[in-house]
C-alpha cells in the first residue's frame, strides 16, 4: 500500500534485491497492468510505469522530489531483508508492504 495526501494505491508488489545491492520493485494492479517499475543500485535508478508518468532515470541524488520516497525503499529492504512487514514513512508518504 502507498498513501500520500492525495493518493492511495493498493496493489501487488514484486521485490527483488541482490547481495551486491541491486534492487527491483514492480507494483501492479492485476495481471499485466504494471503501475510502477523501479530498478536501482546505490547510485543510479530507472523508474517506469503509469504511476511514474513520463518515467525517469539518472543518479539517485538527482531524483525528482516526487520519486525520493520510492527510491528510499531500496535502503529499507536491504536493511531488513527477511521482514514479513515493512512500513516506511517519507515526508507525507507512507509505504506498507506485507509478504
Amino acid at each position: 500500500m502507498y498513501r500520500s495526501a492525495k493518493t492511495t494505491l493498493i496493489g501487488d508488489a514484486l521485490v527483488r534485491f541482490s547481495k551486491t545491492g541491486d534492487f527491483e520493485l514492480t507494483v501492479s494492479k492485476g495481471p499485466g497492468i504494471t503501475l510502477l517499475s523501479i530498478r536501482q543500485d546505490a547510485a543510479f535508478a530507472e523508474v517506469k510505469g503509469a504511476f511514474a508518468r513520463q518515467g525517469w532515470s539518472g543518479p539517485v541524488e538527482q531524483a525528482p522530489a516526487q520519486l525520493r520516497g520510492w527510491l528510499g525503499l531500496r535502503d529499507q529492504f536491504l536493511h531488513v531483508p527477511d521482514q514479513k512487514t515493512l512500513r516506511y514513512n517519507s515526508g507525507s508518504e507512507t509505504f506498507l508492504f506485507r509478504f
